[in-house]
């Protein structure tokens, strides 16, 4: 089989000069610089100046806003720095695999961490392979690729039991339980966690203790038990020390209080992420989120005080095709009926364009329902009191607590 295929496949569907084919084409131009190195084993032999200019070139063309271009241009940078094929090298493509496992192109991050798993020496790095094994078995699980996540988190378990790294077997661990949790299968993926955060608290091993009870979390969300989701999640976010877990934990938790019909303490979670959030995406994602907070709300000020955030940011197209639906549908609460066709049938289109068939989908499905009725959505939320607990009560107090975190954030920034 063709090394990349799978670049090589999305590249023939996607429309070729669109944003994402040329994040793509730019993609595969490193992967395939990665592997002429590893080939040869140095930069001299590997690549001539005009290869190396090809590659930079693609990048350059990538959109301004695409987080993937400052990614791929640091692993081209460490790559024709270090001449050689090395963990430096490899913990830059790692990240590039996150920004696509992120960006929902799973596939993608799947071919891009079984490379890092290729170079990763167990004898040489342990961790870093374990690492890399885990990344396949996550993003391949996501995709639907059962037997390779499966493969995958098999030899990272090998790797750190062979080594006694007991982080790599815990975190081996949750990512199976995250493979039941996939197919639905609860409870054993509960009973799987619930042991692991026991073994991470006995063995103060605090990061695992996290990322297992942000996945406990993640249970009690699709149970609809959105409180305790709140708690567990809140608990992982003082335990997870790498900021961009941070941000998506914190991000879950806004999800709760959306759920629950806690608006302001939702808002209070977004506005610190857009202040405190590492990457421009999680910031920029949580600015999206405050203006579909805004539209649900009825605040039409504030909604066009995000907008005004948002329409001159040079984002992905994976955050642009949700901003444009976010944006159209706000307009249609507001019984703006005009102004949201048109945002609507732009989302279609660069969603289409650029292969983001959900995004496409719900564009269609709100312009089909603009049409009929041209009538406002009517899923607007409006804060409702909770039933008084002890459970709630903790629930309030999470609240009142990221209020302060997020006044305190605002003031510094």
């Amino acid at each position: 089989m063709i090394r990349h295929q799978v670049y090589f496949d999305t590249l023939g569907s996607l429309k070729e000069g669109t944003p994402s084919w040329r994040s793509v084409f730019a993609g595969l131009s490193v992967l395939r610089l990665v592997d002429c190195f590893e080939g040869t084993g140095s930069v001299s032999a590997a690549a001539n100046w005009a290869q190396l200019h090809s590659v930079r070139s693609a990048i350059e063309e990538m959109s301004e806003g695409d987080v993937i271009r400052g990614v791929l241009t640091g692993v081209l940078e460490t790559l024709t720095k270090r001449e050689r094929v090395d963990d430096e090298v490899c913990t830059a493509l790692l990240a590039y695999g996150r920004a696509l496992d992120y960006e929902a192109s799973w596939g993608l991050a799947t071919d891009v961490f079984q490379t890092v798993a290729k170079l990763a020496k167990p004898e040489r790095n342990p961790r870093l392979a374990v690492e890399a094994n885990v990344a396949v078995g996550g993003a391949a699980r996501r995709n639907g690729e059962w037997e390779t996540s499966a493969r995958a988190y098999s030899q990272a378990a090998y790797v750190a039991d062979t080594l006694g790294d007991r982080v790599g077997v815990l975190t081996v661990q949750v990512g199976i339980a995250n493979s039941y949790l996939a197919r639905g299968n609860l409870p054993q993926a509960q009973t799987i966690l619930d042991d692991t955060i026991i073994q991470a608290r006995e063995q103060e091993l605090l990061d695992v203790q996290g990322i297992a009870l942000h996945s406990r979390a993640a249970i009690a969300h699709i149970r609809g038990d959105y409180a305790e989701a709140i708690k567990l999640a809140y608990e992982a976010l003082h335990l997870t020390s790498d900021p961009g877990e941070r941000d998506l934990v914190l991000a879950d938790i806004a999800a709760g209080f959306s759920q629950l019909a806690m608006l302001d303490a939702a808002r209070d979670a977004h506005l610190l992420l857009s202040v405190t959030a590492q990457g421009k995406r999680a910031r920029w994602q949580a600015t999206i989120n405050l203006l579909e907070l805004a539209s649900l709300e009825g605040d039409e000020r504030s909604f066009e005080l995000y907008n005004a955030q948002l329409r001159q940011v040079p984002m992905g197209p994976w955050l642009r095709s949700h901003y444009l639906l976010i944006l159209g549908e706000g307009l249609m609460r507001f019984s703006r009926f005009d102004a949201a066709a048109e945002t609507l049938e732009s989302a279609l289109e660069f969603a289409s364009s650029n292969q983001i068939h959900k995004v496409a989908f719900q564009a269609e499905s709100a312009i089909r329902a603009l049409g009929s009725t041209k009538s406002a959505p009517s899923n607007s939320r409006q804060p409702s009191p909770l039933p008084e607990s002890r459970q709630h009560g903790d629930i309030r107090e999470i609240a009142h607590n990221l209020s302060q975190l997020r006044e305190a954030a605002t003031a510094a920034s």
